[in-house]
């Protein structure tokens, strides 16, 4: 007869159940089915953040290995000017590409598998958790400890028949309460991680991988917000902005040299914009500059010192010095029209720069 089934006979005799030692087994077999139901609960939750990042870790893979690629298209450039696409400053110096592509390709088995990056990973100390109290299993088996040595040193339960079973079940329980702990702390882990996993997710789906602007996607959001902010508050501008001769430039000296225009033009935008402007890649060789503010002077004039910077910067191309330069289409948003509209606005405004001879900036409300 096993334990379990011998402790269903005794608390069966006269008297036992009603005992205080009877009602103390009673207590803990029911904080054990307590305890084993949280733990079925967590284990779910636990599974499917682990299948959730499972998920999202493949999507940011992928993200990467776009990114990668791009850097390797940046280490094989002749003459392009590496941008960091955070502080904006030129880097030149060794390896820095090198380690951006080691980190990110790192990043996302390390996350994965220890909950750490590689920065934290190579360490030599690293932050001790404290245990988690949240699900409160080491306070429970701490507890139960304290009440199981209560138990054993009162002389007036020695030998009781269900002194022996109380015992194993207050070990049982303890031991059952810190597994609770730690698989919450796993789970606790989980969901980090995923956090983490899916704020990286984002952060790639909204950055173009070859300039390190915000992509078309996170611009639209950022109009939608402007719009929204427009019903009560100031207005904005846009700036459509396009490489004039792009393919010409392509043809005559290679994609490599086209991209570092963009790159080049990228870096002169995010040098040039105004405090509350936003900038993005709007697709090939479109930009896309939101102006804070609905004043059609200070845009157009904003747009002029840009394409006066473009004009005057140059790439160098085997010792040779290239220049290249932009039209823009500005147009500010009417409230009562949406940002589609504005945006075509623009569009039009660029397109009439192009027929004016490109190199300058027009504004849709002089056509």
């Amino acid at each position: 007869m096993d334990g379990a089934a011998r402790l269903q006979q005794l608390l069966a005799e006269p008297g036992q159940a009603d005992s205080a030692l009877g009602r103390l087994c009673a207590e803990v077999l029911a904080d054990q089915q307590r305890l084993n139901r949280r733990m079925e609960r967590i284990g779910r939750i636990s599974d499917g953040y682990q299948a959730e990042l499972m998920r999202t870790n493949r999507e940011l893979a992928a993200a990467n290995e776009r990114l990668a690629k791009a850097l390797d298209d940046v280490r094989t450039l002749s003459g392009f000017i590496p941008i960091c696409s955070c502080c904006k400053r030129v880097r030149d110096d060794g390896g820095f590409w090198d380690d951006v592509e080691n980190y990110l390709g790192k990043h996302s088995e390390a996350v994965l598998g220890q909950s750490v990056c590689p920065d934290c990973q190579n360490a030599s100390k690293r932050p001790v958790m404290a245990p988690s109290s949240a699900a409160g299993g080491g306070d429970e088996a701490a507890a139960e400890a304290e009440q199981l040595a209560r138990v054993l040193a009162n002389m007036d339960w020695a030998g009781h028949p269900l002194l022996e079973h109380y015992q194993r079940l207050s070990l049982d329980h303890q031991k059952l309460a810190r597994r609770l702990q730690k698989i919450s702390r796993i789970s606790d882990g989980f969901q980090t991680q995923l956090k983490h996993l899916n704020g990286a997710l984002e952060r790639a789906s909204l950055t173009d991988p070859l300039t390190g602007l915000p992509n078309r996607r996170a611009m639209i959001e950022r109009i939608q917000r402007a719009v929204e902010a427009a019903r009560t508050g100031p207005g904005f501008a846009l700036a459509m902005i396009d490489v004039d001769h792009f393919k010409r430039i392509n043809d005559s000296f290679g994609h490599a040299v086209g991209d570092a225009a963009l790159r080049l033009l990228a870096s002169i935008l995010g040098e040039q914009r105004g405090k509350g402007d936003f900038v993005s890649r709007w697709g090939g060789e479109e930009f896309l500059l939101l102006c804070d503010g609905d004043d059609a002077t200070a845009a157009r004039s904003c747009a002029e010192a840009l394409r006066a910077a473009v004009e005057a910067a140059r790439i160098d191309h085997h010792g040779k010095q290239l220049g290249f330069t932009i039209s823009i289409g500005i147009a500010v948003h009417e409230r009562m029209l949406s940002f589609e509209d504005c945006i075509r606005d623009a569009d039009r405004a660029l397109y009439a720069a192009k027929s004016y001879g490109r190199n300058t900036v027009v504004c849709a409300e002089d056509l």
